[in-house]
């Protein structure tokens, strides 16, 4: 695994473990905007107008119907540093991202019955820091009064059927299907629906500023279509011959219909075997195809397309935050 920054810890994953199968926490990239928590919360309140304020702990969370889903946890900057030129924030290359098993309870069954003016339900963590131009402020996040009451948003306690560590949100944490997880708010103290807009520090900076595809600061919110190669690595010296090339592949608003590699730069395509076993909407699929490789320099491209018929762009889409960077992936390997 690779360390990006140790203050506050960011680590990336090992692109061979991209294989669609889930990782095991210890396996996982970490992401933190501000140090971890000293200790876990205790609980976390529930505030929703005109039912009062709730505690909840971790053991009241038990009397609710427990449920797992496998997806995919990735950072919105998830590929910032192949753009061009890179953007600011934390050097993500292609490894910001995990394939999990998560378990909790659906966060509309704990919330209950929203108001029918209730905008955002806001999540606040443990973790604070200091940010321009506010000072000294908590992670906070919001999704949308719709989105709170899909089967989307989890309040989970495991991954990889372990309970969570304190990396990675302990106690319990918010986990969004098919979002950037920049949603997905670590080491709960507060769930608030408000009557509102949210428009605090970190919703703001998730924002698309200067992307030609996208609205100008429209926000950042399904995944998008991508796929990965886990091997071979790039840099790697292969024998001639039959090479298996592996990875997977996600995204966040429709399944995934198929993946096509390249090894001529492009000029042709091959379709990839996906691996046929159930798969939920937010899981990653994973893909394998076998091509005769000869002696020399060997460039392997693979491509996502999901059942929409949106498909992966050839080069990234630059914006000024380096966000959802989905450009078709390369590696080149030596044939000798």
């Amino acid at each position: 695994m690779r360390t990006i920054t140790t203050t506050p810890p960011n680590t990336g994953v090992d692109m061979k473990s991209l294989n669609g199968k889930t990782l095991a926490q210890d396996q996982m990239y970490v992401r933190c905007n501000f140090e971890v928590p000293a200790s876990p919360p205790p609980g976390f309140d529930v505030v929703v107008p005109g039912s009062g304020r709730r505690f909840i702990t971790p053991a009241e969370l038990r009397t609710f119907e427990r449920v797992e889903q496998d997806i995919v946890l990735e950072c919105a900057g998830n590929g910032r540093t192949l753009m061009s030129p890179v953007p600011d924030g934390t050097p993500w290359d292609l490894d910001g991202v995990s394939p999990i098993t998560v378990a909790g309870y659906r966060l509309a069954d704990v919330l209950g019955s929203l108001p029918h003016d209730c905008v955002d339900v806001v999540f606040t963590g443990a973790d604070t820091g200091t940010v321009d131009p506010e000072g000294q402020v908590p992670y906070q996040f919001s999704i949308s009064r719709e989105m709170a009451l899909s089967l989307r948003p989890l309040l989970v306690t495991h991954i990889g059927g372990e309970p969570l560590e304190l990396a990675h949100g302990a106690p319990v944490r918010l986990i969004v299907a098919g979002q950037y997880a920049m949603e997905s708010v670590k080491w709960l103290v507060r769930v608030e629906a408000v009557a509102s807009s949210f428009e605090g520090h970190f919703v703001k900076k998730y924002r698309y500023y200067g992307d030609q595809h996208e609205p100008e600061e429209g926000r950042v919110g399904d995944l998008a279509v991508r796929s990965v190669i886990a091997t071979p690595g790039d840099g790697e010296t292969i024998s001639p011959g039959p090479v298996p090339i592996t990875g997977s592949a996600w995204a966040g608003s429709s399944p995934i219909a198929g993946v096509d590699v390249s090894v001529d730069g492009g000029e042709s395509w091959i379709m990839a075997d996906l691996e046929l076993r159930p798969v939920e909407p937010w899981s990653a699929v994973p893909w394998e195809v076998t091509v005769d490789a000869a002696p020399g320099p060997l460039v392997i491209a693979a491509r996502a397309i999901d059942t929409s018929g949106t498909t992966q762009p050839h080069e990234p889409r630059w914006n000024a935050n380096g966000y959802a960077n989905n450009a078709v992936q390369r590696v080149t390997v030596t044939v000798e």
